[in-house]
């Protein structure tokens, strides 16, 4: 079976020879299946939290998914820098510069902290003002909840801001795996300490977000003693870390200011699709927020898939070798095409037993089972060359183009058409899901013309 899936994935017109191969199947497999398993850690912790928060009461669970929203924006933008910093570290690791790479792993370490600073003092300043202009009038039993769960979490920005940046850097030397083994910790830590806050100390959202706070801190605490040890092939000295570099940081900003600007559009469309859902009644609602947390379960290859492409493709092209960064690219698209597919099958087949586990009227059970439908046939169809293929030309330094294509594709496909089957022709939340395959038959399109073009070839980094 494992020899049939690798002459499966092997690219039949752009073979490299083993020996020539500067990534075998070990090293991807030893990247890509850590990815895999931490995504699954962050989904079912994910799930574990808002089943806790739930015990708090009506008010603590709409407080913090309200605060959720906004701690999202920051998080994208942290991941922004961390996959700049990641494409710049290996590019320079291809092209045999440790020095520049470690010294550019410092730079992203502190612009990283310094950005995560900034959003922190912002809000010390003006929670309450922010929380009023987003929401509105709200209960003052969940704004209570939301200022409490924001104060907190917001001390913790400088922790998340730090692990995604450190495990950057561990993507980049190819070893997901020790991630994988801190982010679990880090989510035993967290749901053990939210059971000890919300049933033991009934500190309600204050003892969700202290333990949310501590588990980042202790997080980013281990790979930082790791990321010092100068044996590994990036490391981190001090005093670099406070050693601006305007060249190395515009390098990383040139490819983390399109792809901030990209989840910041994503983010915007996702309040605006949010707004129009609530007109939809309750079983449309309860069917979208089901289907929501299934589907996360199909996108898990995928997402993973687009963290490994840069350290992959990154080395390819820093070390010029745009010959295997044709090959890799193909090979790993494939190894998510067929992951995705068995998954999403696997989920679709189970689909009746699933929605059993949820209390959900008839009408709404119908709804939910019909967007997983919907979800999985564009996730085998358009999923992969509209999520991974994007970031792999974000791997050569191609990242205006994919914000290009992302955001009309957002604004097109997603935003335009979900008004058009949506409420124009009158299909409600299925509609929405409709339009979902419009904005990735746009990206797809986008990123699979740009890659057989190969402009993206042209695109430097370093």
């Amino acid at each position: 079976m494992a020899k049939l899936f690798a002459r499966l994935i092997e690219p039949p017109r752009d073979r490299i020879p083993a020996e020539k191969q500067m990534f075998s199947n070990a090293d991807l497999k030893a990247l890509i299946i850590p990815l895999i398993i931490e995504q699954v850690l962050v989904m079912t912790v994910g799930m574990a939290d808002t089943m806790m928060v739930s015990h708090a009461g009506e008010a603590a669970i709409s407080g913090v998914s309200l605060v959720d929203m906004i701690n999202g924006v920051f998080t994208y933008v942290f991941n922004a820098l961390a996959t700049g910093g990641v494409i710049v570290v290996s590019q320079y690791m291809g092209n045999q510069d440790l020095v520049r790479a470690r010294r550019s792993a410092s730079q992203l370490i502190l612009i990283s902290v310094l950005a995560s600073l900034v959003f922190l003092g912002g809000m010390m300043l003006g929670n309450r003002s922010l929380l009023g202009l987003l929401f509105g009038q709200i209960e003052d039993s969940v704004m209570d909840a939301a200022l409490t769960y924001l104060v907190i979490t917001a001390f913790s920005y400088p922790f998340m801001a730090a692990y995604s940046a450190f495990a950057a850097l561990f993507r980049a030397m190819g070893n997901s795996r020790v991630t994988m083994r801190v982010s679990l910790g880090m989510n035993i830590m967290n749901v053990i300490g939210n059971a000890i806050g919300v049933f033991v100390l009934e500190a309600g959202v204050a003892g969700v977000a202290i333990s949310s706070l501590l588990a980042r801190a202790a997080a980013a605490a281990v790979l930082f003693v790791m990321l010092l040890d100068q044996k590994r092939p990036i490391s981190i000295r001090v005093r670099e870390v406070f050693s601006l570099s305007g060249d190395l940081v515009r390098r990383i900003l040139k490819i983390a200011i399109p792809s901030g600007v990209e989840s910041g559009f994503f983010q915007i469309s996702r309040v605006i699709l949010t707004s129009i859902i609530a007109t939809f009644g309750t079983a449309q609602i309860a069917a979208n927020g089901v289907a929501v947390s299934i589907d996360n379960i199909n996108t898990i290859v995928n997402s993973a898939m687009s963290l490994a492409l840069p350290t992959v493709v990154g080395r390819c092209v820093g070390a010029g070798d745009y010959a295997q960064a044709t090959y890799y690219i193909k090979k790993m698209l494939l190894i998510a095409q067929f992951g995705s597919m068995i998954i999403n099958i696997t989920v679709f087949l189970s689909l009746p037993a699933v929605l059993s586990l949820y209390d959900l009227s008839a009408e709404a059970a119908w709804y939910a089972g019909v967007l997983v439908a919907i979800h999985s046939g564009w996730t085998i169809l358009l999923g992969t060359s509209s999520g991974p293929l994007p970031s792999a030309l974000r791997a050569a330094g191609d990242a205006r183009y994919t914000m290009t294509i992302a955001v009309l594709g957002l604004l097109i496909g997603r935003l335009f058409f979900s008004v058009v089957f949506s409420l124009w022709l009158d299909l409600g939340i299925i509609g929405m899901w409709l339009a979902m395959g419009t904005h990735w038959s746009f990206n797809s399109i986008g990123g699979y013309l740009r890659f057989r073009s190969g402009k993206w070839k042209t695109k430097k980094v370093i």
